[in-house]
């Protein structure tokens, strides 16, 4: 009797011992880690003590800012170590954990801004005299010029670069339909934790379009007042990603028969359920830490939806996570044939 078993991650013609990076995943990364320099240098100065790019300089001193400066650098300087793990071999021999959870929280933070920030930077200079930055700020507008276009950049890149390296890692993924994926020991589990995370989500949906559209309930007054197209385009982008990333957890969870392909819905999922998850975590986080440019005040109604946002991001998260891990063991596990 003879085994077989499906390859192992990172055996497919790219992953082939001694060939390198092609010119187009090269060029993908040296785009996105140019992306991420601006970003880092500024960060770097303020963390030394400098002002530049601030109208208000007390403002820059705050200690909460000083913490969250630190963090962000951290965070952006994490996404030059995954993108050169997206591109060259060493990549693959990385645990699926440790690049997984860096691009999911990568893809929920950049995607809104990759969507809305063009989109809504161009409806507001068409449509509106108004400051794309708002009335009252601390940071002067080439600040947030250098730093969006240079996410924007970076979240096509590391985009660009998964695709390429999961093309490698997992090829099998790329070929895999929906309703054709096994229904494990934990289906049902997986059922219950999508349906839950649909809720949450949803009131996080219908909240960020209510505002969106010009609802007014639940925001502070000097809110409403700041309030620009652009910050409109934000609130609907986020609120269409979670819905988005819920429906299309549900499509797979009940193997919906369309759309075929498992990349499709598996995209959806991922990048909504890390929107979520790490867009209402800033803003939570931003609401507790307080910083003076950042958030004079806040509602308990957005404090609320922040929460839900939180739970049910992570919800879908670990739903998906659940999933593949039992999917991959399956389709890991030795086939016996009848074949001598």
């Amino acid at each position: 009797m003879t085994v077989s078993a499906h390859p192992l991650p990172g055996r497919g013609a790219a992953g082939v011992p001694g060939a390198g990076p092609g010119r187009v995943r090269l060029a993908v990364c040296v785009a996105t880690v140019a992306a991420c320099v601006p970003y880092l240098t500024i960060k770097i100065a303020w963390l030394s003590g400098s002002t530049v790019g601030w109208n208000d300089v007390d403002a820059a001193k705050d200690s909460a800012l000083y913490v969250g400066n630190a963090i962000t650098m951290a965070m952006d300087a994490a996404a030059v170590l995954v993108a050169l793990a997206f591109t060259f071999r060493w990549g693959l021999r990385i645990p699926a954990w440790a690049v997984l959870a860096p691009i999911w929280i990568a893809a929920g933070l950049l995607a809104p801004i990759v969507v809305a920030v063009p989109l809504g930077s161009a409806s507001q200079t068409l449509t509106s005299s108004e400051s794309l930055t708002g009335t009252d700020n601390g940071l002067q507008g080439w600040v947030y010029a250098v730093v969006y276009s240079g996410f924007t950049v970076q979240g096509l890149g590391l985009l660009a670069a998964f695709v390429l390296y999961a093309r490698t890692r997992w090829p099998d993924v790329f070929t895999s339909r929906t309703r054709d994926l096994p229904e494990g020991a934990t289906h049902a589990l997986q059922r219950l934790l999508a349906f839950g995370a649909a809720g949450l989500a949803a009131v996080v949906a219908l909240a960020d379009l209510f505002w969106a559209l010009g609802g007014t309930v639940g925001l502070t007054a000097e809110e409403i007042q700041d309030r620009t197209v652009l910050r409109h385009t934000v609130d609907g982008v986020s609120g269409l990603l979670t819905a988005a990333g819920a429906g299309a957890l549900l499509l797979i969870v009940l193997r919906a028969g369309r759309p075929r392909g498992f990349v499709p819905p598996l995209a959806a999922a991922w990048v909504g359920s890390g929107a979520t998850f790490a867009g209402s975590l800033y803003a939570l986080l931003v609401m507790l830490g307080r910083p003076a440019h950042l958030a004079s005040g806040f509602t308990v109604a957005e404090a609320m939806t922040a929460l839900a946002g939180v739970l049910a991001g992570l919800v879908m998260g670990l739903t998906g996570a659940v999933l593949l891990v039992e999917r991959d063991g399956q389709m890991a596990r030795p086939i016996a044939s009848s074949t001598p």
